[in-house]
């Protein structure tokens, strides 16, 4: 499972001769592995011309045996990494990492010194470990998902509530009381099984399944804590298969997550249109990254632009002093980068930023009004130095 602190580790990777491989790749499955041995050949071609793009040079001759390698691994490990591979290495420390990803991964390679994290970031981001627990009166299934896999972990059932047939001599009223008792126990035990699950941190978002009547009860009773992760319901009955519970979860989660990039776009637009906690524009926006400030990214996916990096500070910029320097620390050892905007959203992310990249056309239409990419900032510049 993606998680913020597995990217942390996986952001420390570093190879101070600037030959860490980021590769990802799609693993056509329902084809020949012919097609994915193509698409892999092909991204190593476009990482050593990116490489000679920015630095001047052909890759080292190390990285043949290191692309021999990758080919083989891929080959033999495709099957254990479902429809998608993210794979970490260089020629003197060989795989370093390796991560399963979903068919929609967009297969890419680059080398540098830092890892590219954009993709990985991008999936975190936009899926986030989610609980459905489907519930009657008297049973509960509970699931957990990340990404598109989801599994049944348990099931709780009341074997005590009684059935109609049960009443005897009892009042109707009575009767039904004593039915209400058991539901309440039953619901406050799965309440409890989902607070058990979320201080495990087993899942971020809740999504609730099962009649409305039974989800509208069973809601008020859980934990502060377990309410506030919970992002909708659904109708679904307690005998859905797998399949449909995934179905339905996953549609929850799309809508959810729509909802989310929306509200920090007019964020993003409207304080940046007022001049106040919001930037506009690659270079504002870089700008503000490299002070710190920002809170929330958002960026159309398809912004690209090249920019340089300085080793020595860490910069970014979109390009250099007149001098050819870097425009921080006015360092000469500046890199070229064939696309800045992956640097940007990874560096970002280290920062704690959330980062909302934006596929819809009808929200980049929005997005385009503050030229394809912007932030919400954490402070102002004369805060910062009051």
């Amino acid at each position: 499972m993606i998680s913020r602190s597995e990217l942390q580790k996986i952001g420390q990777l570093r190879d101070p001769n600037g030959q860490l491989l980021s590769l990802y790749l799609p693993l056509f499955q329902e084809s020949s592995n012919v097609d994915y041995n193509i698409e892999l050949k092909n991204l190593l071609r476009s990482a050593n011309q990116r490489y000679v793009d920015s630095t001047g040079t052909s890759l080292p001759e190390g990285f043949d045996a290191l692309f021999e390698d990758l080919r083989v691994y891929v080959r033999d490990n495709a099957g254990k990494y479902g429809r998608g591979i993210a794979l970490f290495a260089s020629p003197e420390y060989g795989i370093l990492r390796t991560l399963a990803m979903p068919g929609s991964v967009e297969s890419s390679a680059i080398v540098a010194e830092n890892p590219n994290l954009a993709p990985l970031i991008r999936l975190l981001e936009d899926n986030q470990p989610y609980c459905l627990c489907v519930v009657s009166r008297d049973q509960a299934r509970l699931f957990l998902g990340h990404v598109d896999e989801i599994e049944e972990i348990e099931q709780v059932r009341d074997e005590e509530v009684p059935g109609q047939h049960d009443q005897g001599g009892w009042s109707q009223a009575r009767f039904e009381r004593h039915i209400e008792d058991h539901v309440h126990r039953h619901f406050k035990n799965v309440a409890n099984r989902l607070f058990e699950l979320l201080d495990e941190q087993r899942f971020e978002i809740l999504i609730l399944g099962g009649p409305e009547e039974v989800v509208a009860g069973f809601e008020d009773g859980l934990h502060p804590y377990v309410r506030e992760r919970l992002i909708g319901s659904v109708r679904l009955l307690l005998e859905a298969n797998v399949n449909q519970a995934r179905e339905q979860a996953l549609s929850v989660i799309a809508q959810n997550v729509r909802s989310r990039k929306q509200e920090a776009i007019q964020r993003v637009v409207s304080e940046a249109g007022a001049r106040d906690l919001g930037v506009e524009g690659l270079t504002e926006t870089m700008a503000a990254l490299q002070r710190g400030q920002i809170l929330n990214l958002v960026v159309d996916s398809q912004v690209h632009s090249s920019g340089i990096n300085c080793p020595d500070c860490g910069g970014l910029s979109l390009t250099p002093d007149q001098d050819n320097t870097c425009p921080y620390c006015q360092s000469a050892n500046v890199q070229d980068i064939e696309n800045i905007v992956p640097r940007l959203i990874t560096t970002a992310f280290e920062q704690g930023a959330s980062v909302y990249v934006i596929d819809d056309e009808e929200q980049k239409a929005d997005v385009s009004r503050i030229g394809g990419i912007g932030a919400l900032l954490r402070f102002r510049v004369d805060e910062q130095t009051a």
